[in-house]
């Protein structure tokens, strides 16, 4: 998996909305995040399944431009999910 975070120099913040929805239809996104007002957002995605390159080209016409690639683990997806309150003591 990988977290791609970028900046959209050309969307606002109806276009962030819809976009963020269409790319959730999609089975190889995990977690999908578009800021329409700050014009930045993060995806997180399978490789395998939908190449980085097919994903860019989605962003392309708002003017995608990459700041941040990392991989990730299934256990560190699922940690970014868990609200820190819910958790024992042991684990926070």
């Amino acid at each position: 998996m990988l977290k791609l975070t970028f900046k959209l120099n050309g969307i606002n913040p109806v276009d962030a909305m819809n976009l963020q929805y269409e790319l959730s239809l999609n089975i190889a996104i995990y977690r999908v995040f578009i800021n329409g007002y700050a014009k930045r957002g993060f995806v997180v995605f399978d490789e395998q399944k939908l190449p980085k390159e097919e994903l860019l080209k989605m962003l392309e016409p708002y003017g995608v431009e990459v700041i941040r690639e990392e991989p990730l683990t299934l256990e560190e997806l699922v940690q970014m999910s868990v609200n820190y309150r819910e958790l024992p003591e042991s684990e926070a």
